[in-house]
């Protein structure tokens, strides 16, 4: 079994220079570890070449984590009381509510048990059948 190739200086110092534009310093520690990562076992010429990719496009990933934020991409969870979950588990009063999953998809569901309400159309946009809001299902 061959030992794998180290990274030439360039290439370290390539991927070291790019990671030093990132925002935060977790993000750096992460895709210096990452970007050094990929640069093992790779021929000299690979090297350069990938390290010339991580110098092009280090200006979108930078753009990419100063946009994106797990933080602020959580959704705000409202405390519910118990006559609001007496009102849906016992009355089948919900207070329905668009919502979107992960993908783009929309669906509406209940604000409190977040039961999905069965009568939602996609295409149109809206509930089939009048116009829905409130109300026992």
């Amino acid at each position: 079994m061959t030992t794998p190739t180290p990274p030439v200086a360039v290439a370290r110092w390539a991927v070291g220079l790019a990671v030093r534009l990132l925002p935060r310093a977790a993000d750096r520690r992460r895709y210096q570890a990452e970007f050094a990562a990929e640069l093992y076992g790779l021929p000299v010429s690979d090297q350069l070449r990938y390290a010339w990719g991580v110098l092009s496009r280090v200006f979108a990933l930078r753009a990419a984590l100063g946009r994106l934020s797990i933080r602020s991409e959580e959704v705000a969870v409202h405390s519910t009381t118990a006559g609001q979950r007496f009102r849906c588990r016992y009355m089948r009063w919900h207070d329905w509510r668009p919502f979107s999953d992960p993908d783009g998809g929309r669906y509406v569901a209940c604000a409190v048990c977040r039961k999905e309400h069965g009568g939602w159309d996609s295409v149109s946009g809206g509930f089939m059948g009048g116009a829905g809001g409130g109300g026992a299902v």
